[in-house]
C-alpha cells in the first residue's frame, strides 16, 4: 500500500467533480497570467469537500504560467504578523518572529513581490484574528489574485466594510458530494494506493463518508487504516476492513481533525495509533515512522501548537523525570 496517495494533502492529477468550479475559479483568476489585476474570489462550503483541493491546483496551474503562489492557513497563522512573515519565508525570505514591526514586514513583502503576479490563498479566512493583512493586499501595486476560503458562508460579513470594498470577492459555493461522486473521487486514490482489492469496499467507504457530511478526508482516513488494518491480516482491502475501523471512529471528531494540515496531521495518527501508550518519547518514534518529516525539536512545537489548539491534551505522569501522556481530544 502506497499511503501517500491516500494522504489528504495529495494533489492529484484530476479533481473530479469540480471541473465546473474550478474552471469559474480560473477565469476569474486568469489576467494574472497577463500582468492584469483579477478578481478575488471566495470559496465556501462545508468541510471535506474539496475547497482547498480546488484552491492548491489553481495555484500549481497558474505557477506553469509564472504566477507566484502563496499559500496561508489562518488556523496556523491567525496574526498580520505571522501572515506576512509566512508568505516572506514562501519566498525564500525568511524573517524572524520577533523584532520585526509590522510596517517593515509590509515593506518586505511588497519588495519581493515587485514584478510578480500573485495569486494569494488564504485558507480558514475566518480564524483570522487580524484583518487588515487583506487590506494590504488589496492594495498591492503588483497584480495579485485573492482567494479566500471558509466552511462558512457568512465568513467575508465579519469583515471591514473597508476591505469587502477593496477585495470586491465574487463567492463561489462548493455543495456536497453524493456518494456516486465520493466513490469516484476515492477510486482515484485507491487505484494509486493498492496493487488489489476489492471495489466494493471503495462504495462502502463512500457512504460512510457521506453520512459523515460528504467529507472526502473522512473516506480517506477510513481506508488508509481499512488498509493498514488489511495488511496487518495480510488480506487485500475489503468492506470488512472498512467497517470495522469506521465503528471505531467518532465522527465529531474525525470532522475536527479532518481540519488539520500535513505535519500535524501525521502528530494526530501517531498519538491515536499508540493509544494508551503515547507518551511523548514514543509518539515521536512513531510520527517519524509513519512519515513524519520533523526533527525532535520541530516535532514539539507541532505537538505545542496542537494543544494550544485544543485538539491535544497532555498529562504529565508521576515518576522521575518530565514524561507526559498525550491525548486527541475534540
Amino acid at each position: 500500500m502506497r499511503e501517500e496517495y491516500l494522504d489528504p494533502d495529495y494533489l492529484p492529477n484530476i479533481l473530479p467533480h469540480r471541473e465546473g468550479e474550478m474552471g469559474e475559479a480560473f477565469e476569474l483568476l486568469k489576467p494574472l497570467t497577463s500582468g492584469k489585476r483579477p478578481t478575488n474570489i471566495f470559496l465556501h462550503g462545508p468541510a471535506g469537500i474539496g475547497k482547498t483541493a480546488v484552491a492548491r491546483f489553481l495555484m500549481r496551474e497558474f505557477e506553469k504560467e509564472n504566477v507566484t503562489g502563496i499559500y496561508i492557513n489562518g488556523w496556523y497563522q491567525r496574526t498580520e504578523v505571522a501572515v506576512l512573515a509566512e508568505a516572506l519565508r514562501q519566498l525564500s525570505y525568511p524573517v524572524p518572529r520577533k523584532g520585526r514591526s509590522i510596517d517593515e514586514l509590509v515593506e518586505d513583502f511588497f519588495r519581493n513581490i515587485e514584478g510578480e503576479n500573485v495569486v494569494f490563498v488564504l485558507d480558514e479566512v475566518d480564524a483570522l484574528s487580524e484583518h487588515n493583512v487583506l487590506y494590504v493586499l488589496s492594495r498591492a501595486k503588483v497584480p495579485i489574485g485573492v482567494i479566500m476560503i471558509s466552511n462558512d458562508p457568512y465568513a467575508m460579513r465579519h469583515l471591514d466594510q473597508r476591505v469587502k470594498s477593496s477585495l470586491s470577492p465574487i463567492d463561489i459555493e462548493f455543495k456536497k458530494y453524493s456518494v456516486d461522486e465520493l466513490a469516484d473521487i476515492l477510486d482515484e486514490r485507491v487505484k494509486l494506493a493498492f496493487h488489489e482489492y476489492d471495489s466494493t469496499a471503495i462504495k462502502v467507504a463512500a457512504r460512510l463518508a457521506f453520512k459523515h457530511g460528504s467529507d472526502v478526508r473522512y473516506g480517506l482516513s477510513l481506508l488508509l487504516r481499512a488498509g493498514r488494518l488489511a495488511r496487518k491480516m495480510d488480506q487485500e482491502l475489503g468492506i470488512e476492513h472498512v467497517k470495522s475501523v469506521d465503528v471505531k471512529e467518532d465522527p465529531k471528531k474525525e470532522k475536527r481533525q479532518g481540519d488539520l494540515e500535513g505535519e500535524h496531521r501525521v502528530v494526530v495518527e501517531a498519538i491515536k495509533e499508540l493509544g494508551p501508550d503515547a507518551t511523548s518519547s514514543a509518539v515521536f518514534a512513531k510520527y517519524r515512522e509513519i512519515g513524519g518529516k520533523g526533527a525532535e525539536r520541530t516535532f514539539r512545537k507541532y505537538v505545542k501548537e496542537l494543544i494550544e489548539l485544543q485538539m491535544v491534551r497532555a498529562e504529565d505522569l508521576p515518576g522521575r523525570g518530565k514524561r507526559r501522556l498525550l491525548k486527541v481530544q475534540i
